[in-house]
């Protein structure tokens, strides 16, 4: 079966910000993804070294800033989709956290879980999250079907590369100025 016959259209798919009771089952998910998008891409022994409590800090800390109501009111967005209550994809978005910055704001995180790839739910967790303006991203070297995703909604490489910023990855770049209508 192929991803866009999984769960069916993007408009399946509930977008909401996490909350605590999701972070053990997004945890799950944002480890699985990793180990199945980077192996090949990271060495196999960082692969087989992700693991759930890994990624749990960071899920706790943003599921208690959106029950709390302390989300930075600075363009922060972070959505979970969810099929049948369960999260299969993510994305995170907010201000530029480089020192130079080609972008005032940057996507943090998109990732699908490959058996939802393909259904147009990554395009409307980019959409809800991230919107149409300028903005930029990392992408690791390597992970093609990422960058083609990226430059059909208007990013393109820009020369610039960050060596093991994660463990043996090295990031390339994107950047949009505007978004095409």
């Amino acid at each position: 079966m192929s991803g866009a016959d999984a769960a069916g259209p993007a408009d399946g798919y509930e977008l909401r910000e996490p909350r605590p009771a999701d972070v053990d089952a997004c945890t799950e998910l944002h480890a699985r993804i990793w180990r199945e998008t980077y192996r090949g891409i990271m060495p196999d022994e960082v692969v087989d070294r992700l693991s759930p409590e890994g990624f749990r800090p960071t899920w706790e800390r943003v599921a208690q800033a959106y029950q709390q109501g302390t989300v930075p009111q600075d363009g922060r967005a972070f959505r979970v989709a969810f099929v049948d209550g369960e999260p299969v994809g993510f994305g995170m978005t907010g201000p530029a956290l480089d020192d130079d910055p080609p972008a005032p704001r940057q996507v943090y995180a998109l990732n699908v879980a490959p058996e939802h790839q393909g259904t147009g739910l990554a395009q409307r967790l980019l959409a809800e999250a991230f919107g149409d303006g300028p903005g930029y991203l990392w992408v690791a070297r390597g992970n093609d079907r990422a960058v083609r995703f990226y430059e059909r909604h208007g990013f393109v490489l820009d020369g610039t590369a960050a060596e093991d910023r994660h463990d043996g990855l090295t990031e390339l770049r994107m950047v949009r100025a505007t978004v095409e209508g």
